[in-house]
């Protein structure tokens, strides 16, 4: 593996997936594939699904806000200044049930799901305002998980939309 070159990214790609703006600060082809570090904003009623990562960790950081985690067997509040990690091959699933949006930092190990992200999400131009969150069809939760498989992620149960 070659050793990355020094990143300054001012000018990070805004994506919303599944009403999740995401903010990929440092993508794993920055990297050199060691890590990708994003930042989102879940808004309320926001729901990651319940999933799994087969190919990277993932650790986060919340800076505002708070959410419920679910990795394996365990379920808990993170609030504002907390962190977590969830190793792959541990189901997960993050749902923002609080009234305010939740911001937050994270990291995956190796880098790659920034990719998906890329793939999956809808582009947002800093000029524009962000498209309006609105339930996937069928069709498209369909392709979400096909597309999902091909970045070694597991969809076991689409997010549910609407308040928690």
């Amino acid at each position: 593996m070659s050793k990355p070159s020094t990143v300054h990214n001012r000018n990070p790609q805004t994506y919303v997936f599944l009403g999740v703006e995401m903010r990929i600060l440092l993508s794993s082809k920055q990297t050199d594939g060691q890590f990708s570090m994003i930042e989102g904003i879940m808004p309320p009623g926001g729901d990651g699904g319940l999933h799994v990562h087969y190919r990277e960790d993932e650790s986060m950081h919340l800076l505002e806000g708070e959410l419920e985690v679910t990795i394996g067997e365990q379920v808990f509040t993170l609030a504002a200044g907390e962190s977590y990690f969830a190793p792959r091959g541990i189901p997960q699933r993050l749902r923002n049930i609080s009234t305010a949006p939740a911001h937050s930092l994270l990291v995956s190990t190796p880098g790659g799901f920034d990719q998906f992200i890329a793939r999956a999400g809808m582009a947002v131009s800093e000029d524009a305002p962000p498209p309006v969150a609105v339930p996937p069809t069928p069709e498209q939760i369909k392709q979400l998980v096909a597309l999902a498989d091909t970045f070694g992620i597991e969809i076991i149960a689409p997010p549910a939309f609407g308040p928690a």
